[in-house]
Formats: C-alpha cells, sequence, structure tokens
C-alpha cells in the first residue's frame, strides 16, 4: 500500500525549500499565483539578485496585442502550444515553484536570448 502523505509532504517541502538553483535566460519556471489570479508558466529574461525579468506565457492567442510564439513547446517542457506576452514584468525569484525546461536554439534566437 503507498502512503500518499508521505509523497505529499515531500512535494511540498521541495516547492517551500529556498530556491536552490538560479534561473537563466530562456529557461520556462512555474509561478505561483501570477497576477493573483492562477499559476502558470513564465519565459525567464534575466535574473539579478533576487528579481527575476520575465515574459509571462498563455495558451491562448490574442487579436489584441501580437504574442510571440514558442515553436518548440515540448521541447521546452510545456505540453501544448504557448504563447508569450510581449511585456517584460519583474518579480522575487521566491515565487519560482519549479523549472519546467528550456527554450531550444531556434526559440531562443527568435526571442533574441
Amino acid at each position: 500500500m503507498t502512503d500518499y502523505t508521505k509523497k505529499y509532504c515531500k512535494s511540498v517541502n521541495a516547492v517551500s525549500k529556498p530556491m536552490r538553483c538560479k534561473p537563466n535566460p530562456g529557461d520556462i519556471w512555474w509561478v505561483t499565483m501570477l497576477d493573483g489570479i492562477k499559476d502558470r508558466p513564465i519565459l525567464v529574461l534575466e535574473c539579478v539578485g533576487d528579481t527575476v525579468t520575465y515574459l509571462k506565457c498563455t495558451s491562448q492567442p490574442s487579436q489584441i496585442r501580437s504574442r510571440g510564439v514558442i515553436e518548440d513547446c515540448f521541447d521546452a517542457g510545456l505540453d501544448k502550444v504557448t504563447y508569450v506576452d510581449p511585456e517584460r514584468r519583474s518579480m522575487q525569484r521566491s515565487r519560482l515553484l519549479r523549472k519546467i525546461g528550456s527554450l531550444s536554439e531556434y526559440d531562443r534566437s527568435k526571442f533574441g536570448l
């Protein structure tokens, strides 16, 4: 019989531990409560000290603003076509939950990374 309580506690502890690895430009990270709405992925542009500059990722295309698209989404660790908002934002590094993956060389060059 599997003890799910132990597994749950391990995963909660993994999320609550301080970040051990530094996010690099081109990494895709999962973030908690972005915009106070829900957890979602971000594309890291840079990490200086405790501040991460990023672009918000979404699965919805937009007719109002032009969004970049991650062409090699599966290589980046994403499970569906993902669009990237052009607006640069920043946040505290402590809000990052886990690294999902990294952009392919093609997508890195497309986003100027």
